[in-house]
């Protein structure tokens, strides 16, 4: 079975066989006749044995040293080629983001997309204060930039990848992440050892004798009220679901609310103006507070002898009133003589202009005489029906 080839590490020098010519002859028992041994000079019977200190005599043997540099060659361009496969090529995307903690994420997680692996992780590097991770995606995954890159469990006791999740409201002509590109929305999800250690932070400086204390009072507390504890955790169960039915409505709400502090926002000087405004103002009535009370007695006063006066001249007021009443309501029927009255008018003053005579103006001008007059269209001219005098 041949042992797998680690490149980098040293290895044995390989033995090399010569081609061995076999002689024309054969025994006489059609055996072929033995190949005698060849010996290296200076070793074997056939020479004498090297001594120590003593220089070999004679050249080396041919081509070994050629083949230790092809051997050195072949160990050198297999490592190269391994470490250009392990650190560069491929047609992947590498992207990086950063986090706030990876904790156990290790180079080589999955990269992962709707429980879909697209990639794997290829480096964790400090940057800052941050982790920056690098990944390399499959191109065909087509990933937006508005991606969010969680870092999650397998499970609750597994390795940890990189989950790639899409918003919900993220267009789809936003374009997809080139090589080079950095994920900006991170989130690291607490896993089950976070939860433990910030348990165990929480109740470390509690001591057991408090513990035990707690737990007394708590006995003391809610002893016998089992059945109102039940209807209170079922009341709580219906009301989580109720919000859990609601969730869209839920977060409907909270994204409004987003918007109105978004938009406030905006206009944070002004709120901050008429905050200081209004804070002077309520100094002023603060300071005024005695004035505007006495002004508040004052108007009381005036309203109770208002109120006086009123009740003591209500019975005048009312016929007052009631006159008025009479008086429109007769101007009301009367008005085409009011009408006829203030369109002749100007014209009796105009004859009384006229028949002035020496400073001295008829009495009876001052009179509408039935007939007088010398305009056939002029209603005083006609007696009929009228109170004029004829």
């Amino acid at each position: 079975m041949r042992q797998p080839r680690l490149v980098g590490r040293a290895r044995a020098e390989p033995v090399l066989l010569r081609p061995v010519r076999l002689p024309e002859a054969q025994g006489q028992r059609g055996h072929t006749a033995r190949r005698r041994p060849r010996h290296h000079p200076g070793r074997g019977p056939a020479g004498p044995r090297k001594q120590p200190g003593q220089r070999r005599d004679g050249p080396a043997a041919p081509g070994r040293h050629d083949r230790q540099l092809l051997a050195s060659l072949l160990a050198a361009l297999l490592m190269a080629l391994a470490t250009l496969t392990a650190c560069g090529g491929g047609s992947g995307l590498s992207v990086s983001a950063r986090f706030t903690d990876v904790s156990d994420l290790a180079t080589g997680a999955p990269v992962m997309m709707n429980d879909v692996t697209v990639g794997k992780v290829t480096s964790i590097q400090l940057n800052g204060y941050l982790a920056q991770v690098t990944m390399r995606l499959e191109p065909s995954a087509h990933i937006p930039r508005g991606v969010i890159a969680r870092i999650r469990r397998t499970s609750l006791l597994g390795e940890k990848f990189v989950d790639l999740d899409v918003p919900p409201n993220l267009p789809a002509s936003t374009p997809q992440l080139q090589r080079g590109d950095t994920i900006t929305q991170t989130e690291v999800r607490p896993d089950l050892e976070d939860l433990v250690q910030q348990g165990s932070d929480v109740l470390a400086p509690i001591a057991a004798s408090d513990v035990a204390t707690l737990v007394d009072e708590g006995y003391k507390g809610f002893a016998g009220n089992g059945a109102e504890l039940r209807s209170l955790i079922d009341d709580f169960k219906t009301i989580v679901h109720a919000y859990a039915g609601h969730t869209g409505d839920i977060q409907t709400v909270i994204e409004s609310l987003n918007q109105l502090n978004s938009t406030m926002a905006l206009q944070a000087s002004a709120h901050a103006l008429a905050v200081g405004n209004t804070k002077r103002a309520l100094d002023v009535l603060r300071e005024e507070g005695a004035r505007l009370q006495n002004a508040v007695h004052a108007l009381a006063r005036l309203s109770i002898g208002a109120r006086a006066i009123m009740d003591q001249h209500s019975d005048e007021m009312a016929r007052f009133f009631a006159q008025m009443k009479v008086i429109l309501g007769t101007l009301r029927d009367q008005q085409a003589a009011i009408d006829g009255f203030l369109k002749y008018a100007p014209l009796h003053d105009t004859n009384t202009q006229l028949v002035e005579f020496y400073e001295f103006n008829q009495v009876i001008q001052q009179f509408v005489i039935c007939g007088f007059n010398d305009d056939p269209t002029d209603p005083a001219r006609n007696c009929e029906g009228g109170r004029g005098t004829q």
